[in-house]
């Protein structure tokens, strides 16, 4: 018979439990699994929980049990604010003809045309910046972001920058770059659990025009847009107008948090572990044309940098879910409407699965490594059938920039938040 699972509960331990969290988060969990196991319940001010954190359990969580769980709304309003629902915030059926609908924007053949505007935009990017200086890479990563996002979505121009010739129009900066917006569960004031992440903002009139003459005219531009306005899904509807809005603005938004952070992180973290030099001798070789070798993408070094990077750092350190329809998992109860909390950042940093986790190697990810237990919990994208649909386009996009960047400059941390990275110049004009 299936039991509650241990853990620390009630009014007493509640308060202290949130005390812990808001202080130390991660080292909260950490705790609760090194006290009680793979599966533990916990209050949290008022509000009930249990943590996941075996890799057998996590799987039959998202794999078995996913029809189960619901989003929560203060994580689906971090991802659709002002607008319409789309496939990270849809549930159900709705989200399964969704899904599917979307599968092939997002094969490698249809990414190809992507990969070209990334490199393309990333040199541009590199063109304006000094050979010597500081940058705020953060920043300079999240417009790239959005000029990448706004081409391949809508075939459309960030205002200031590139040529908008032959373009379904230029789209205004703030509608493009967004807005950082924090989003927290309005019922519990003291959970300390919330959701930081750029998202579009309340005025879209530029983007919403080039959809709305999209779906008026008709025009195969080749992007996004052009799919969903002549797809069906599989009852053989159209997608309405608002579906159709409110799918597109969420996909121009889905990587702003993703790919900068984890850039970012990326090159913090090739400067600590000295790897600079394999980084660019990789670069040079790939990059001896004018469009990157993406053949050699998948193996490269830099790509298991990348892996290595987003298991220290996964750019969502809590998976958050809660429990819609009652089940069952490794003999526990999960009860409706509990909070279930799973962690990547502890899972990342777990010995049982990831040897030595708090070294930087990313021969860990190289081909036929060792180094990493099979089926091990590697969750950068998510997890289960609602992971991140276009994860490997975004990794191939990260690659792309990583390695054009690492063939022009050096790049180094400098603590300053406002000028997070001195650059040095390791190549000069055409290349």
């Amino acid at each position: 018979m299936a039991r509650p699972p241990p853990g620390p509960k009630g009014e007493y331990w509640g308060r202290l439990n949130y005390q812990f969290c808001q202080a130390d988060m991660l080292g909260f969990l950490n705790a609760l699994a090194e006290g009680y196991g793979d599966v533990v319940g916990f209050d949290l001010g008022g509000s009930p929980g249990i943590l996941v954190n075996g890799s057998p359990q996590v799987r039959e969580l998202f794999l078995e049990r996913e029809e189960c769980l619901r989003k929560p709304e203060f994580v689906k309003d971090s991802n659709c604010g002002h607008w319409g629902d789309g496939l990270t915030t849809l549930e159900g059926s709705t989200w399964r003809a969704r899904r599917r609908l979307l599968g092939s924007c997002f094969r490698a053949s249809s990414a190809l045309p992507a990969f070209s505007v990334a490199a393309r935009f990333t040199k541009d990017t590199l063109d304006a910046w000094p050979s010597e200086g500081e940058v705020d890479l953060a920043r300079e990563l999240r417009i790239l972001t959005a000029r990448i996002a706004l081409r391949a979505i809508l075939d459309a121009e960030l205002e200031g920058y590139g040529s908008s010739e032959n373009r379904s129009g230029v789209v205004p900066f703030a509608e493009g770059y967004g807005e950082d917006y924090v989003s927290m569960p309005s019922d519990d004031p003291t959970a300390p659990l919330v959701m930081m992440r750029p998202r579009a903002p309340h005025r879209m009139d530029a983007t919403v025009r080039i959809i709305d003459d999209r779906i008026a005219g008709g025009a195969e531009r080749g992007d996004v847009l052009s799919y969903l306005v002549r797809a069906r899904l599989p009852s053989g509807e159209r997608l309405s107008r608002d579906e159709i809005v409110g799918e597109v603005i969420q996909m121009l938004y889905a990587g702003h948090l993703t790919i900068p952070s984890s850039l970012v992180n990326f090159w913090r973290d090739v400067a600590a572990a000295d790897v600079v030099a394999r980084l660019a001798a990789e670069a040079d070789f790939i990059c001896s044309t004018t469009m990157p070798e993406l053949a050699a993408i998948p193996g490269s070094y830099c790509v298991a940098v990348l892996k290595e990077s987003m298991r220290l750092h996964p750019p969502a350190p809590i998976l958050y879910r809660e429990v819609e329809r009652a089940f069952e998992l490794d003999g526990f109860d999960f009860a409706r409407d509990v909070a279930v909390w799973v962690s990547p950042q502890l899972l990342h940093n777990d010995a049982r699965y990831f040897p030595e986790p708090a070294r930087f190697l990313p021969e860990r990810f190289m081909k036929e490594s060792p180094m990493v237990t099979p089926r091990a919990p590697y969750l950068p994208f998510g997890a289960g059938r609602r992971a991140c649909i276009a994860s490997q386009l975004a990794l191939h996009q990260m690659a792309i920039i990583a390695l054009l960047t690492a063939h022009r400059f050096e790049l180094l941390p400098t603590g300053d938040v406002s000028c997070d990275f001195r650059l040095r110049g390791r190549k000069e004009g055409n290349y």
